[in-house]
């Protein structure tokens, strides 16, 4: 079955991400700490502790191996700062199978904040776990715009493996609005 693809520019997800902070503050939600989970949730995060005013830490969870098969979902870098009886804004960019943030709280809730409140960009409808506050609802694989090289690259190998000619590889990239100058740098530095 092929993949539906959704590419995110910079400014649509910067959009998403002011959304969810006027709505968190709409809602009056105590927030005295963001933890993004790295590495999606890091540019979520970024720009949240910029529009909500709370300072930000992260720690490293690793599942994907590729677009589409997700490993054994572990932390391989925890967190750095205490969160004992703090009020969290768990942050990632998309509750996809849902199984990082479900692996996020519960290594967060042995760290005995007083609430933790979760977030994501996106949501797709087959997650298991669905956050608190997220901006958009979408069965698609996402491209999100600090993820392009890595896209291409994993793009173009799987396009390699079904034998499509440079031409065809170039215009499916194109058709989902990466630039000719980044499937360039791709091409010429990762895709040999």
């Amino acid at each position: 079955m092929p993949i539906d693809y959704l590419p995110v520019s910079w400014e649509e997800y910067h959009t998403l991400s002011q959304k969810l902070a006027a709505k968190l503050l709409s809602d009056g939600k105590k927030v005295d700490e963001i933890i993004a989970i790295s590495r999606g949730g890091l540019t979520a995060g970024h720009l949240l502790t910029d529009l909500l005013r709370v300072p930000i830490s992260t720690f490293t969870i690793q599942s994907y191996s590729d677009l589409t098969v997700q490993g054994q979902v572990k932390i391989t870098k925890p967190l750095s700062s205490p969160i004992h009886d703090k009020n969290i804004l768990l942050v990632d960019d998309v509750s996809d199978t849902g199984k990082t943030l479900v692996r996020a709280l519960e290594y967060l809730k042995a760290q005995q904040p007083k609430k933790i409140t979760t977030l994501t960009l996106f949501y797709k409808p087959h997650s298991v776990y669905k956050p608190d506050y997220f901006a958009k609802t979408t069965p698609a694989w996402i491209i999100f715009p600090y993820e392009v090289t890595e896209t291409i690259i994993t793009l173009y190998q799987n396009m390699k493996k079904e034998k499509k000619s440079d031409e065809q590889m170039k215009h499916f990239l194109e058709t989902l609005h990466f630039t000719k100058e980044q499937i360039a740098f791709a091409k010429k530095f990762y895709c040999k």
